[in-house]
């Protein structure tokens, strides 16, 4: 084992700081305490002041010096025989920390264990779904705190196994050390590059979207791939097939997966990243990117059919795990030209490195991670569906399925339940939906029935079936989408009275058959929806449906259009989610959650003045609403107009005394007037709420540095990153302190250059970064981070 690869540096006595000062403690109390890097080393013996009861700790293990700890607030009743010892007991501490290092480190290749990338993974999560929780703050503009996302790219490394067979196990572990180097020194700064099985590396991205993943990933990919280990004895250049997927949350979960607590989710987020590394494993060069694939493109460019079933029915090998629902319909592809199309074409055409298009199938029953797709529509008749052909996902609007059939076979229903086949209902329901100015499109979403399959699944669809009949009428028409869901046509559209039927519906279907059902219905006319679109309006209701109480039925209406642009807005497709606030504002121009949406979208667009507006429209409508008032508070703040701003949080406070952002901006109101004991005052007011402990010791860290009390503000700052080390104001500023007295500049480019990956668009991390390399002599580099600055 190469221990030289868990051995401290000086970085981690900040990592594990409180470690430190825990173990100091428990044999010398004192009140407060810091770390000190200075550039040359000090006394290696403890000193003591008596008159400040000021302790300086020297931090030296195996004959080598880390720096000082310095303790406040100490009273030493035999300073002599005390003195002496205390080195040894900062030794203990330093090889206390020393295990703890080496318990989460991989000690042959220097990256963190699975266990910690749970762990790691489980303190993001918790992070994020603390902005849905109703005492966290409502998503508003501008927050700092604000930790949209997270990330995982997975290495697929299993060719390794064939090498340690070829060439022993001893150079497969050599090069897969090669690997580990490469990939910590591409990793972002703020990333985790860890050990999630045997032979496969994880990065962890805090804040990490499906596109700065895919970035990772490739880049990534290109240097594991080009790295080659030549064999001493037959010099062959041994490398090896690397493949990588990606996934975040929480774009990347849906549904129930919201539900679960954050150590599942930790689990399934590297399931779907290791999914999406296995196809890419699979499908290699074929790939957008080669053999680079995000969860969030399995379905359109990983799946394929692995087995072709009787009656047009085929086995595809995307199922529930990969994101696939009942409904879907896919574009089926293929290279293989034995048929008609490959006559007369030369083996190296360009033709010959295309797909060509076959047909379409709709997925009829989902499993976990396959499905059964019926076959819509085959391109050429000739040209029959075989296994390996690949298949997109079509969106909702597209494809064959939305057009009138000209098929000249007649639309046949199904003998036991009376529903249209899907591709037959989209036909019939195209042929009606031209013929009324009014109707009404609904999803019904059936609960499965866990011992029922085969026939008897069927006899329970067929009697769900029927008591929609007897609600709707016999004007209902009714389609298959899926095996549990049903998809049905009536002829009016007027939200109430379809709303009663579809309520009467579900609460039938539990009393009577034990089903619950939840319903998603679009009633056109509505807003400037066409015909066309009322399938995809269908889906937004059926989502919306989701989240409600039973009965759980969901007309598109102003709310479902705002959980519509959420989910758009989660996506970071912030123009799409503006075009779709703006519809819910149309439907209801007194939906005051999509006033304050629309401002954020365009807060985070850096226009803030219509910002403003759409929070004034939302406080024109609910005087009340606290989250109007703060964030027009808090863009005021940022417009410079501090007397508006306190105005705001007052008001805000005034609804809601225990308003924690509130408080907070207060503060800082009257810090950036030079307010200090003001400032204090609103920030021990939030502190008392205990919420979003790093914020609030990072206000008073950045209060004690302008009272000039950097010893204050340092013990602030290892509070802050100890409650978040992701933090990148704390680290900027633990940063600032190390350059402004006098510290190793080394550890402050590595916290300076940790809070510039966090947060590219942050200027002061730039800054800091940038006199840290000075101090260090590289110039170039601190040239290069002097222009970033200047260009935010």
């Amino acid at each position: 084992m190469n221990s030289e690869r868990t051995q401290l540096s000086r970085y981690d006595l900040i990592t594990y700081e409180h470690l430190l000062a825990d173990s100091v403690k428990s044999i010398i109390n004192f009140s407060s305490y810091s770390l000190y890097f200075p550039r040359k080393i000090q006394s290696l013996e403890a000193v003591w002041d008596a008159k400040e009861k000021k302790l300086l700790l020297p931090l030296v293990m195996n004959n080598k010096f880390y720096g000082q700890f310095v303790a406040r607030g100490v009273s030493l009743r035999a300073p002599k025989t005390l003195l002496e010892m205390l080195p040894a007991v900062a030794t203990l501490a330093l090889e206390k920390i020393q295990g703890v290092k080496s318990s989460i480190t991989n000690a042959q290749n220097g990256l963190f264990t699975r266990d910690y990338l749970y762990h790691a993974t489980n303190r993001e999560l918790r992070m994020i779904r603390e902005g849905f929780h109703p005492s966290g703050e409502p998503r508003t503009a501008g927050s700092e705190e604000y930790r949209a996302s997270v990330g995982v790219v997975l290495l697929d490394l299993s060719g390794l196994r064939s090498v340690a067979t070829e060439f022993g196990h001893l150079f497969a572990e050599e090069l897969a050390v090669q690997f580990a180097d490469a990939l910590s020194s591409i990793a972002p700064e703020q990333a985790l590059v860890c050990n999630s099985a045997e032979y496969e590396y994880a990065i962890l991205v805090p804040a990490g979207t499906s596109s700065v993943c895919r970035k990772i990933a490739g880049e990534a990919v290109r240097t594991l791939r080009s790295i080659q280990k030549v064999h001493d004895i037959t010099e062959h250049r041994v490398g090896v097939d690397i493949a990588a997927g990606y996934a975040a949350f929480p774009q990347d979960f849906e549904g129930a997966q919201f539900e679960l607590n954050s150590n599942e989710q930790s689990r399934i987020l590297l399931g779907k990243a290791r999914i999406s590394a296995e196809v890419a494993k699979r499908l290699g060069e074929l790939l957008t990117i080669p053999h680079v694939l995000g969860f969030t493109r399995l379905l359109h460019e990983g799946g394929t059919v692995r087995e072709v079933l009787p009656v047009s029915r085929v086995v595809v090998d995307v199922g529930m795990s990969m994101g696939a629902r009942e409904g879907q319909r896919f574009s089926v592809w293929s290279c293989n030209y034995d048929s008609k199309y490959a006559d007369g074409v030369s083996p190296d055409s360009l033709i010959k490195r295309h797909p060509l298009y076959k047909g379409e199938l709709v997925l009829m029953e989902v499993r976990e991670t396959e499905s059964v797709a019926e076959i819509m529509h085959l391109g050429d008749p000739t040209w029959a569906v075989a296994p390996t052909d690949t298949i997109k996902l079509l969106p909702e609007e597209k494809g064959i399925g939305v057009a009138v059939s000209q098929s000249s076979e007649e639309e046949q229903t199904d003998a036991l339940t009376g529903l249209y086949k899907h591709r037959d209902f989209i036909a019939r329901f195209t042929k009606e939906r031209e013929q009324t100015d009014s109707f009404a499109l609904a999803l019904i979403r059936l609960s499965r029935m866990p011992h029922d399959t085969g026939g008897a699944g069927e006899q329970i669809l067929a009697e769900a079936t029927q008591l929609c009949r007897d609600i709707l009428g016999s004007d209902m028409i009714g389609g298959r989408y899926g095996l549990n869901s049903l998809i049905c046509f009536y002829p009016e559209g007027k939200p109430e009275f379809v709303q009663v039927l579809f309520n009467e519906l579900c609460v039938r279907l539990l009393a009577n058959l034990g089903i619950e059902a939840a319903v998603g219905v679009f009633c056109y006319p509505y807003l400037d929806y066409r015909k066309g679109d009322a399938l995809e309006c269908c889906l937004k209701a059926l989502e919306y449906a989701m989240l409600l109480p039973e009965p759980r039925v969901g007309i598109l209406d102003s709310l479902a259009l705002n959980i519509s642009a959420d989910k758009l807005y989660s996506k970071n497709d912030s123009f799409g989610a503006i075009e779709e606030y703006k519809r819910a504002l149309l439907a209801d121009e007194d939906n005051t959650m999509a006033w304050n949406s629309l401002g954020v979208c365009y807060a985070g667009l850096g226009r803030k003045e219509e910002a403003r507006k759409h929070f004034e429209g939302a406080l024109v409508r609910d005087a009340h609403d606290t989250m109007a008032l703060y964030n027009l508070g808090h863009i005021s703040q940022t417009l410079g107009n501090f007397n508006a701003a306190r105005q705001y949080y007052d008001d805000c406070l005034a609804h809601d005394a225990e308003h924690f952002f509130s408080l907070i901006r207060l503060g800082q109101v009257n810090e950036m007037e030079n307010d200090f004991a003001t400032a204090r005052m609103f920030f021990e007011k939030a502190r008392a709420l205990e919420e979003n402990k790093p914020l609030v010791e990072r206000n008073f860290a950045r209060l004690c540095m302008k009272e000039e009390q950097p010893d204050k503000a340092r013990e602030h700052l290892h509070q802050a990153l100890l409650y978040n080390p992701q933090d990148a104001v704390a680290l900027e500023l633990m940063a600032r302190l190390y350059l402004d007295g006098g510290e190793d500049p080394e550890i402050a480019e590595v916290l300076a250059r940790q809070a510039a990956a966090l947060r590219p668009d942050f200027k002061g991390a730039w800054l800091q970064l940038a006199r840290a390399l000075e101090a260090c002599g590289k110039k170039q580099e601190a040239h290069q981070a002097l222009v970033k600055a200047g260009e935010l």
